[in-house]
């Protein structure tokens, strides 16, 4: 069984739990800003989002650093991101939509809610956390994985005031975008059954991309080399996470993937 497979009924678990939206607030206490707009408005032309995460799975050792959320914060800032994600997945991921909006409220930035979306309870919790936006993934529609169809899940987030990111794996999945509400576009390099990157893949698929933009690089990132290989492939910028949670001076690290490459 795959990794996707095997996730999926364990977050169907957690979001079935009846405490799934206690403690998140009716409504959000104000407009959160927009991803969109960050990220087309980054300086150069060039946006980096910084994700909260505490494990990657698929890495030689999944669990990262311990990082108290104001450190978190003040490094993001330090290094210039344009926008946050965060992951509300439990299983396998240790995170919550409870952290979510314990980032919206400690950073002032768009802040993506990060999940593996397969139910409008999802989307709801998104935006009682305030989120900016929330990630849907092809895969989950092409994969057989949803009871609905991916654009019953946007409409729905739409009419919640959230944007929409959709994640792409291979050329193949941009048909899901054809009558699919998106705002913004991402290309992972991760495979998710796997969890190895496809840098090939990933090319084809950036190749494929026309006129989806905005589009971000997603995940793979760990130098401004591999940055740079987006930006060649023809990313408006990329979303970095188990890299910065690594780094020795986060601030630094976030600077030099803003840097192109001479050449």
């Amino acid at each position: 069984m795959g990794f996707l497979a095997d996730l999926i009924p364990r977050i169907r678990a957690q979001i079935e739990d009846p405490t799934y939206l206690d403690g998140l607030p009716e409504s959000p206490s104000r407009r959160a800003p927009s991803l969109r707009e960050a990220v087309s408005r980054a300086r150069d032309g060039w946006a980096v989002l910084v994700e909260r995460k505490h494990e990657s799975p698929g890495a030689a050792e999944p669990s990262l650093p311990v990082v108290p959320l104001d450190r978190f914060v003040e490094s993001v800032r330090t290094g210039g991101a344009d926008g946050l994600s965060c992951l509300a997945t439990a299983p396998a991921f240790r995170g919550s939509p409870h952290e979510v909006a314990d980032l919206v409220r400690a950073s002032g930035l768009p802040v993506l809610f990060k999940d593996f979306v397969i139910d409008p309870i999802q989307v709801e919790a998104a935006f009682r956390a305030g989120a900016s936006a929330i990630l849907l993934i092809a895969r989950m529609e092409t994969g057989g994985f949803l009871d609905l169809p991916i654009r019953e899940l946007a409409t729905a987030a739409r009419a919640r005031g959230l944007e929409v990111l959709l994640e792409v794996h291979g050329p193949d999945e941009w048909s899901v975008a054809e009558d699919v509400a998106v705002d913004l576009f991402g290309v992972n390099l991760r495979d998710l059954d796997t969890l190895q990157f496809r840098p090939e893949a990933a090319e084809e698929t950036f190749r494929a991309a026309g006129a989806h933009h905005p589009l971000l690089g997603l995940s793979g990132v760990s130098s401004p080399a591999e940055a740079e290989r987006y930006r060649r492939w023809g990313a408006d910028g990329l979303l970095v996470g188990t890299s910065f949670a690594r780094a020795s001076d986060p601030g630094a690290f976030l600077r030099a993937l803003r840097v192109p490459r001479p050449g």
